[in-house]
């Protein structure tokens, strides 16, 4: 039974990731955002990652709990257009929020 649980779920991550390919948009290296860097320069700036999302608290809050239903226009905007480093900060696992968000958006129509 465990060893028909580990196929069913390698078959799921294995579809989720092949879906994640074909949905994920990629613009070549001129495109890339910069992330707010501290005074230093050497890392990103919290303060200035998190304003944003400091608009949209119940949206991040959504997300990190997995409440999809509750994601609306506004926050696929301002959180889709923070950098990857600043997206790490507000999420512990940046690319799988970060997918899942997409992935979200397109289902509602925004993108």
């Amino acid at each position: 039974m465990g060893e028909n649980i580990q196929r069913v779920c390698a078959s799921i991550l294995t579809v989720m990731v092949v879906m994640l390919s074909l949905f994920e948009d990629t613009k070549g290296n001129n495109d890339f955002a910069m992330t707010p860097m501290s005074e230093k320069g050497l890392l990103p700036n919290p303060m200035s990652c998190v304003s944003d999302a400091r608009k949209i608290p119940d949206c991040v809050e959504a997300l990190k709990q997995g409440k999809l239903k509750d994601i609306k226009k506004e926050c696929c905007i301002i959180l889709l257009g923070l950098p990857e480093d600043c997206f790490g900060i507000l999420f512990p696992m940046r690319f799988y929020y970060r997918v899942v968000l997409k992935i979200t958006c397109k289902l509602i129509g925004i993108f």
